[in-house]
């Protein structure tokens, strides 16, 4: 199928293999207990490989046996759907059995005999060792090269190539131009299906020039294909790379299929947080800060933390905004005040009270419905000179003190204790439990 100069004459054809002893491996593997599996029998290693490929349509009908013989010799070519054949039911059969022995025999043997094959043994894919043993011998095919070059995961895809060099002599070549670098590091098999197209072809050589430093090392089938992911998604090679470098450590660790389509969905939970980001930081400078410092990587938190501003701010804004006035007017309008340098007031929108939480790093965004249905009352304490930047969040509930804390819950100073203290008597709350302490206040 892969020939570079045409039709290869064979110059050795094998001996004929007797009806008699097709019958007896048929009947062999018949019996077996392996009854869902194909079999493929070694019946020579020396001084060539055969072997008989047998597959049964009906188990319980012995003729309704299929079996296809392979043979292995120098000058020895097989037909382009005996080819054809070996790859879909040998090469790519999951269910195939074979003797592991057997393998184990074939490549110590040969590759001691011919050591410039670079043979493997392909433990996981044992018929491996059959294919390439095949091409080397048949010669004068990409396989061929590829398996020489110790790119035998590219050799094994090579068919999903979407066009091949027929005068090709290096792997370079065939690859359109990328490095041997390069390949090495995409040696597997997600590597050969993201270099199976020319578009990504193109792609990875302009990669290879602006970020060699991913190709420094073998990459593994996870980083293959989100690369080819990345490829995909209509981004510039700046932007990818950018992207797979990021990325590359943490795609290192992930060896099953599961796992990557775990880190592609929380990839596509990021890009859809960061989406959602840029809309909210529209709407007040805070926003853009804080979304800056969110940690994407953490994307359950992030995304909660993201739809709770959106559903506030961009899908209810105006329903919360009526509903603070209508809670507001329900409210002691003399707690609101300004003395000795120091002012008091209610949150007027679920902006102020969005940004007064955010501002804090507290929790406050949780007790927007407790607010609203005056199920609670919290209060914003300034600084008469610095108005607009969140200071003290005040709590009040059933007409008592519960919280009044800095940033990042933070105790208040004695002298803003005092005044606080001051504000309570002035207005009749209770100080109930609460100390202005952190490690000894509780909540009732």
């Amino acid at each position: 199928m892969l020939d570079f100069l045409g039709v290869v004459e064979n110059t050795w054809m094998p001996p004929s293999l007797s009806a008699d002893e097709i019958d007896r491996l048929c009947m062999d593997h018949l019996t077996s207990d392996k009854s869902d599996m194909d079999f493929l029998a070694i019946i020579k290693i020396e001084p060539y490989i055969d072997s008989l490929y047998i597959h049964y349509d009906d188990r319980n009908n012995p003729f309704s046996v299929y079996t296809k013989r392979f043979t292995f010799n120098e000058g020895f070519r097989w037909g382009d759907e005996e080819e054809r054949i070996f790859v879909e039911s040998c090469l790519n059969n999951d269910k195939l059995y074979c003797s592991y022995a057997a393998i184990d025999t074939i490549f110590r043997i040969y590759s001691e005999k011919y050591p410039d094959w670079k043979l493997k043994r392909y433990y996981t894919k044992p018929m491996r060792v059959l294919d390439h043993i095949y091409h080397c011998m048949r010669r004068g095919t990409a396989k061929e090269i590829l398996y020489k070059a110790e790119l035998d995961n590219l050799a094994t895809n090579i068919e999903e190539m979407d066009e091949i060099n027929l005068l090709s002599s290096k792997p370079s070549d065939i690859y359109g131009g990328i490095s041997m670098r390069a390949l090495r590091a995409l040696n597997c098999t997600e590597g050969a299906i993201l270099l199976s197209t020319e578009y990504n072809r193109n792609f990875v050589k302009e990669l290879q020039m602006k970020f060699p430093e991913i190709f420094k090392e073998k990459m593994n089938d996870a980083q293959c294909k989100y690369l080819n992911y990345l490829i995909q998604g209509d981004l510039t090679v700046g932007e990818a790379g950018r992207l797979f470098v990021a990325r590359k450590q943490k795609l290192m660790f992930i060896w099953a299929p599961s796992q990557y389509d775990m880190f592609i969905w929380k990839e596509k939970l990021s890009e859809a947080a960061i989406r959602e980001a840029e809309e909210i930081t529209l709407i007040d400078p805070i926003y853009k800060d804080y979304v800056g410092k969110l940690d994407l990587g953490d994307v359950a938190d992030t995304q909660n933390k993201l739809q709770a501003l959106r559903y506030y701010l961009l899908q209810q804004r105006e329903q919360y905004d009526k509903g603070f006035r209508r809670s507001n007017r329900k409210r002691n309008q003399d707690w609101q005040e300004r003395d000795k340098g120091y002012v008091v007031r209610f949150p007027q929108t679920i902006n102020d009270f969005c940004r007064e939480s955010i501002y804090m790093c507290n929790c406050l965004i949780t007790y927007v419905d407790a607010y609203i249905n005056n199920d609670t009352t919290i209060l914003f304490m300034r600084k008469t000179d610095d108005f607009n930047v969140p200071f003290i969040t005040i709590e009040i509930y059933e007409n008592k003190l519960m919280q009044a804390y800095h940033r990042f819950n933070e105790d208040c100073t004695p002298k803003e204790a005092e005044w606080i203290c001051d504000y309570c008597d002035r207005h009749g709350i209770e100080l109930g439990k609460f100390k202005f302490n952190n490690d000894i206040d509780e909540l009732y």
